[in-house]
Formats: structure tokens, C-alpha cells, sequence
């Protein structure tokens, strides 16, 4: 049977809608900015106005395939810990982005529940952005929102809702916001009832793949008729999507997302021990394995915002000991991932008189504060015992350049990953479909010995000076 799929997915910043067609392989897709509100540490989207984006952008994306195609299966991958709050059928609030950051007036109630304990139990340390000190700042804030009828739907339960009038939820996006017991795999009803929080807040979530149902017919109709007879499945996180697209879900794999800012994830068996480096824990697609997740923080950004400074094109430089020679200490990136380091991340700084670098130079200079902060990260979740085989870089900032320094850096294979070739394999996968084999970018030639053992060494004195310049940041903010 051909299946023609459609993924839609809600980020930030833009609404996507990618469909394939399963019998030719083609993809099509279609990409609408959204216009978040910000209010204090509040950024938000307007319901009405993100529900019209995303069937502008489904109409967009179909009309790209031949009009009598139909579309057969619709997943949804959002942002995970954006939501909004519902009563009886109409949004009470607006829909509360993952950079929300009013979580942070929670910090005290977290640390009264113990930052160890929560920790151990939810698989999250205290961040602002996450779903649980979110939501205790707003009930605290606005009593009148919380009510047994008060429902709190994730941004992909939000669009569930609204294209079906289903409510429901999905299990990874549960454990994503802090607010699942882990090693239950459902719920964690008593955090629930130690906040106050209503036990009816949070629907029943729904196993990553399950069939919902059609379309309604009111959504129906604002669509054009490739849409008729879609059925909606039960989809989840954006990065659960990117893992499983990137690795099948095979264990031992970690995947790199090198985008605007940069999650690392791995699948395990068990939660593991975390020591150094404490990842974030939640459920996965696959039943028999928990999602461990570090991040690098924004360096893509900073990249981003050297690009558009620069006349010219940044072209990467070759590896060597004189380029290396040449770079400028750089710091963009987190270079552990828990509490203590998350918190106390320096400012982006660039080190020394860069006065005399060419753009290319600090471009590398970024990409060794890049390379370094992966190795780190990586290398703490081996010294953890947990399984690693081989690491896959994708997205759209994955680069051989990247590819070769961290291959230097690490004892595990490295390989790139296109960004088109992830997402075909995970329409594969989706659809039952043989995923097929993954299609690695080829690499230069390995780097020489002399410039690998100087890189270890750059990698070290690189660490100290991190540890130097932590806290700049903080004080940066307080000195506003």
C-alpha cells in the first residue's frame, strides 16, 4: 500500500509541514513564521493566530504534491515544554514557549522539594524553561487556573485538540516537562499533589504512534481535499522525532543536532548513574528504553550572528597546526551539562586581541569551543558507563570540520548525517517501512598525528579557561 505522510512541526519560531510521497520517495515542504509574544520573562503564542499558521502552512505544502493525492497519516513534533491551559473548549491562557523563562520565579519551591531528589525522580534538575516551575509560578500568580476542569495540553496535545477536538497526551512530552516518575513511566501524581496541582490537570498520555482518529469536519473544511481522509496519529518531542530519524532508535548511538542551539541524545536501557555530567531523563518511542539528553547551549547562534557580520561567506579552513595556531579562544558553548555548569555558563567572549582575526579564524575558533564541549559531553557519558558506539552529527549545522576535530578528540566513530537523508529514513520508519541504510557523509583525510595530540592538549587548556571566565554572564544580567 503507498502511504503519503505529512509531519507537521512547531518550533519557536516557524511553523513546518514536510509530506512525503511514499511511492516516488519525493518530499515536499512548506515553512511559516510564527510571532511570538514577549511579556517579562513570558513568551508566548497566540492560539488563534498559530492555529491559522498551521493550516496556512498545511495548504502550502500540499499543493506542492498532485492535487488528487491523498494524504493518508498526519504525526505532529513539537517543542516539548511549551503549553497552554484549556477549560470546557476554550484556551484560558496563551500558548507558553519552551524559552518562557518564568519558571524562574519557581527556583525556591524546586529547592524545597530537594534539587537532588527531583532530580532523581523526574530525570530534570531546576531549569525556568521547564513545564513544572512554569507552572507553579502560574497558579501561584493566577489562582483562578487552577480547577479540576482546567486541562493543560502540550503544544502538540494543543494541535491534537484543535484538529480532532481529542484530548490527549503523549508520554515523552510528560517526562520532558519535569513532571513524569521515571521509573514508573507514568505520571508523577504525588509531585502533582505536593504543588497543589490538580491530579485532572495533566490528560491520559497515549502510546507515540496510536491512531487518534480523522480530521474534524470544521478542520476539514479550511483544508484543501488531500486532507479528507488523514488519519491522526500520536506523535511527541521534536528531539525523540530528529533521534529517531538520525539513529532508528539503536541503542549506542548519540545524535548531535547541530542547529541554533544543540542537543545531544542517547538512548539507554536503564537510567544509568549519572555523575558529572547529568543528563536530562524522560521516556522514549521505544517502550524498553529511556531518552538521555545533554546541550551544548546556543553556539549555532553565535555562528549565525558571525555570518551575518561578515562581507564575505565564512569558508571553513582546513585543520592544521598552523590554523589552529591561528584561532582565537573562543566560549559559545556550555561545556558540561547539569545544574551547576548550565547556571554558571560564561557570556559568549572572545578571548585575547582578536582585532587581527579574519572571519575565518574565529569561525574556528567557535568550532573548537564547539568540538571541545561535544567531547566533554560525550566522554563523561562513556566514563558513566553508558553504551556508545558511534556518534551521528546532522542537522544544519554539521560539518567535516566538526566531524574531524571531534573524531581527534574521542575514541567512538564519528559520522555526519544529512538533514534530507535523517528525515526520509524517519517517514521509513513511521510508515513501517525498511528505513534505509544510513547514508553517512564521507570525510577527509584523518587528521595527522601531531595536530590530534595538539588538539588534546588545546582541549585541555581550553577547560581551565573556561572554568576561569564562569559566571561573567550572571554578572553581565545583574549589572543591567
Amino acid at each position: 500500500m503507498t502511504i503519503t505522510s505529512a509531519l507537521i512541526d512547531i518550533g519557536g519560531s516557524s511553523v513546518k509541514v514536510t509530506i512525503r510521497k511514499d511511492s516516488a520517495g519525493e518530499i515536499f515542504s512548506h515553512e511559516s513564521m510564527t510571532n511570538p509574544l514577549v511579556n517579562g520573562k513570558h513568551i508566548s503564542l497566540d492560539p488563534r493566530q498559530l492555529l491559522e499558521c498551521v493550516i496556512h502552512t498545511m495548504n502550502k505544502a500540499a499543493s506542492k504534491i498532485a492535487g488528487n493525492e491523498p494524504i493518508n497519516k498526519i504525526y505532529i513534533s513539537t517543542l516539548r515544554q511549551g503549553f497552554c491551559l484549556i477549560r470546557e473548549n476554550v484556551e484560558i491562557t496563551p500558548i507558553y514557549l519552551n524559552s518562557d523563562t518564568s519558571g524562574e520565579f519557581s527556583r525556591s519551591d524546586i529547592a524545597n522539594y530537594g534539587s537532588e531528589r527531583i532530580y532523581q525522580e523526574t530525570g530534570h534538575w531546576f531549569a525556568p524553561q521547564l513545564t513544572l516551575p512554569k507552572l507553579i509560578n502560574l497558579f501561584r500568580v493566577i489562582p483562578d487556573l487552577k480547577s479540576d476542569k482546567t486541562r493543560m495540553l502540550f503544544v502538540h496535545d494543543w494541535l491534537v485538540w484543535k484538529l480532532s477536538a481529542i484530548i490527549q497526551t503523549e508520554m515523552t512530552l510528560v517526562s520532558a516537562g519535569q513532571l513524569a516518575d521515571l521509573s514508573r513511566r507514568n505520571i508523577h501524581w504525588d509531585l502533582l499533589e505536593h504543588f497543589e496541582i490538580p491530579s485532572t490537570l495533566i490528560p491520559n498520555p497515549a502510546k507515540f504512534g496510536t491512531v487518534i482518529g480523522s480530521l474534524s469536519t470544521e478542520i476539514r473544511s479550511q483544508l484543501s481535499s488531500n486532507w479528507t481522509y488523514a488519519e491522526l496519529c500520536v506523535g511527541g518531542g521534536d528531539s525523540h522525532f530528529l533521534h529517531l530519524g538520525a539513529s532508528g532508535n539503536t541503542p549506542g548511538k548519540v545524535v548531535v543536532s547541530a542547529g541554533s542551539s544543540t542537543p545531544i541524545s542517547l538512548l539507554s536501557p536503564t537510567l544509568g548513574k549519572s555523575t558529572l555530567l547529568q543528563p536530562w531523563k524522560s521516556t522514549s518511542f521505544a517502550s524498553s528504553a529511556y531518552f538521555l539528553e545533554g546541550n551544548l547551549g546556543y553556539p549555532g547562534s553565535f555562528f549565525g550572528w558571525l555570518s551575518k557580520n561578515v562581507s564575505n561567506p565564512i569558508k571553513n579552513q582546513e585543520v592544521n597546526m598552523h590554523t589552529l595556531s591561528k584561532a582565537p579562544t573562543v566560549f559559545g558553548s556550555c561545556n558540561m551539562w547539569n545544574e551547576e555548569k548550565w547556571d554558571s555558563r560564561p557570556a559568549f567572549s572572545i578571548l585575547g586581541d582578536h582585532a587581527q582575526s579574519t572571519s575565518e579564524e574565529i569561525a574556528l575558533g567557535l568550532t573548537l569551543d564547539y568540538s571541545f564541549a561535544l567531547a566533554n559531553q560525550i566522554s563523561a557519558l562513556i566514563r558513566d558507563n553508558f553504551e556508545i558506539n558511534q556518534v551521528v552529527i546532522t542537522g544544519g549545522g554539521a560539518n567535516r570540520q566538526i566531524q574531524a576535530i571531534l573524531k581527534s578528540l574521542i575514541s567512538v566513530p564519528v559520522e555526519t548525517l544529512s538533514s534530507q537523508h535523517a528525515i526520509s529514513n524517519l517517514f521509513s520508519i513511521l510508515n513501517d517501512e525498511n528505513a534505509t541504510p544510513m547514508n553517512f557523509e564521507s570525510i577527509t583525510a584523518e587528521l595527522d598525528q601531531e595536530t590530534s595530540e595538539f588538539l588534546l592538549m588545546q582541549s585541555k587548556k581550553h577547560a581551565l579557561l573556561y572554568e576561569q571566565v564562569e559566571g561573567t554572564r550572571k554578572v553581565l544580567e545583574n549589572a543591567r
